[in-house]
């Protein structure tokens, strides 16, 4: 029997059906799975859908959204852009599209696991944003050659659009978040010594650990990213707190020291109504970003505030934004202080592990030392 076009062609699924099945409740990566099981109803072979979103202030790649969980290939990757040889096309607008033939790339990093998971064949496109580039999106499949046929590319780029709206949208509503906050600190005049480059590091710093701990913690590449995007709004609340307390270059009183710790509460209300106003209270980050503010100066032993919460009570995110954000606090210069050596500080987080501190997460910090020496250097201070 003559094999037709739509043997091997159309793409023949219902998408209004599969737009309908995705939530603005559920994360990305379980609105890809949504996607990606809708194209396995026609070919069982294209398994695997992955997102990789560019970091422009680092110039590299990293993994962000997967379909394959645990058993994604190419899980945690952070490269420079300029070393992915076979997607710097992409970026440049060079390539609109790039079909890989993986048996064909011996030499290639991402090939060769890729291979071992049994993928003979990718497809890749980048996300474009107003001229920005954003990321790429790669189906990979089992079977060799599967993307060489122009009929089943152009419905998969229509899936891609779809991919690529999702993706965006999550990202800019995040950042609309950010520039919301940013805002308020400029019409407040706030003036609390927390500078752009601390804010840089500390997320960076923040993200590390989360990268080191996510086989202990279970978290997926989608959870670390938002940790990152959502770390620098933990202060939010202090645009609440009048300078006589937040300017104060000597220690607090008891009195100012209980005004000082209403910000986490103050944060997470203003967060709360952001959320709600912004249409974005739904969003699988939401819950990240409202323990972030609420819970990073939770101590490990149930001293800390607002709630007291002891232990792994307390959020994991909170944990991780609670070593970083003191991390950096103790090694940067401020009006009030001289800056602690890097060695001193970790000394200070190990002194302090299972009293204020995550045990796990103070391991972590001494793991990546030379990573968090190497944000440092690359985000510096500007003159105060």
């Amino acid at each position: 029997m003559k094999k037709t076009r739509s043997d091997d062609g159309a793409l023949r699924f219902d998408l209004g059906k599969t737009i309908g099945e995705l939530s603005i409740k559920s994360s990305l990566n379980d609105n890809l799975k949504v996607i990606c099981d809708a194209i396995q109803q026609r070919y069982p072979d294209i398994s695997r859908i992955s997102v990789g979103i560019f970091d422009e202030k680092t110039e590299t790649l990293k993994a962000f959204l997967s379909t394959k969980g645990t058993d994604e290939p190419l899980a945690h990757l952070e490269a420079p852009m300029g070393s992915l040889e076979d997607l710097s096309g992409l970026m440049d607008g060079n390539s609109e599209r790039r079909i890989r033939h993986l048996e064909d790339e011996p030499d290639s990093f991402t090939a060769i696991e890729l291979l071992k998971k049994g993928y003979k064949s990718s497809y890749i496109a980048p996300i474009f944003e107003r001229e920005e580039f954003i990321g790429v999106i790669a189906l990979s499949s089992t079977r060799k050659n599967r993307f060489d046929y122009r009929h089943l590319r152009v419905q998969i780029d229509v899936i891609i659009k779809l991919i690529s709206i999702l993706v965006v949208s999550e990202i800019y509503a995040i950042k609309g978040l950010k520039g919301t906050a940013k805002t308020l600190k400029e019409v407040a005049a706030l003036r609390d010594n927390e500078t752009g480059e601390h804010l840089e590091r500390m997320s960076r710093y923040s993200r590390l650990i989360a990268l080191d701990l996510a086989e202990y913690f279970g978290f997926d590449d989608e959870y670390i990213e938002e940790i990152f995007q959502c770390a620098p709004l933990h202060d939010i609340g202090k645009i609440a707190i009048p300078d006589r307390v937040l300017l104060k270059p000597d220690r607090l009183t008891s009195d100012e020291f209980d005004e000082m710790k209403e910000h986490t509460a103050v944060g997470r209300d203003i967060i709360i109504k952001a959320l709600k106003n912004l249409h974005m209270d739904e969003k699988s980050f939401s819950k990240i970003l409202i323990n972030i503010v609420y819970g990073h100066h939770e101590n490990w032993d149930g001293s800390g505030y607002p709630l007291g919460q002891k232990g792994e009570d307390i959020p994991p995110e909170s944990r991780i934004i609670r070593v970083a954000d003191v991390y950096d606090a103790l090694t940067c210069k401020r009006p009030y202080k001289k800056a602690w050596s890097h060695q001193d500080t970790l000394d200070y987080l190990v002194e302090n592990s299972g009293v204020l501190f995550d045990p796990e997460c103070v391991k972590s910090a001494q793991r990546l030392g030379s990573k968090f020496l190497k944000v440092a250097a690359q985000f510096q201070e500007s003159d105060l």
